[in-house]
């Protein structure tokens, strides 16, 4: 009948819209679940990094004291501080991205609209930083794995130590990064979205 065939169309768009929005309900949940197990390794990765500053701050004060007042240097002190120096920085920066602890100029920024915000976080986040610290992270892997295998020296001083256990901090710390940006990426680009839906209704 005309009246059955004309609900069928509209009958296969309602369901073709209902299954749309659960494929896009399932794909936000999986998002954010996502984005929640990148926050929680970054909270891992940024704890270990801060774990190095004690013994940072240890083997410095123990060089000082050695070289000042006992005439004393050590030759593996200035290597080994360097080393751990470089693994805190690459594992405590994953941290400060996912607490936005960057520094920026807030004076400026502050005063955009919450859309220009998020369009600006999306821009630095996801186009400018994202690729190139995936290409550093997975050159320095690549660096890791074969310092690893060659068993590479450092060769900067009597100490000569391997140097793949900072390599492989580093590589960790770089791979964490670029998933953390990933994340903040995906989460301003869905609040650029939002805000456009909200400001059309």
């Amino acid at each position: 009948m005309p009246g059955q065939s004309a609900r069928r169309p509209m009958l296969d768009r309602n369901s073709d819209c209902q299954a749309m929005a659960l494929i896009a309900g399932d794909c936000t949940f999986m998002l954010k679940r996502l984005g929640s197990i990148i926050d929680r390794l970054s909270g891992i990765t940024g704890f270990l990094g801060a774990c190095l500053v004690v013994p940072i701050a240890l083997v410095m004060f123990y060089e000082v004291v050695l070289r000042f007042f006992f005439d004393l240097p050590t030759f593996w002190a200035y290597e080994l501080t360097y080393m751990m120096a470089g693994a805190h920085f690459a594992l405590g920066i994953t941290y400060v991205t996912r607490e936005g602890l960057h520094v920026r100029i807030d004076f400026l920024y502050e005063r955009f609209s919450p859309r220009l915000k998020a369009g600006i976080d999306f821009c630095v986040s996801g186009i400018v930083v994202l690729p190139t610290v995936s290409w550093m992270a997975y050159l320095l892997v690549t660096k890791a794995i074969e310092a690893l295998l060659i068993g590479e020296l450092s060769g900067e001083s009597e100490w000569n130590p391997y140097v793949w256990p900072v390599y492989t901090a580093i590589a960790i710390g770089f791979v964490a990064f670029s998933l953390q940006l990933s994340a903040e990426a995906v989460r301003r680009w869905r609040e650029l979205i939002g805000i456009r839906t909200n400001a059309e209704h």
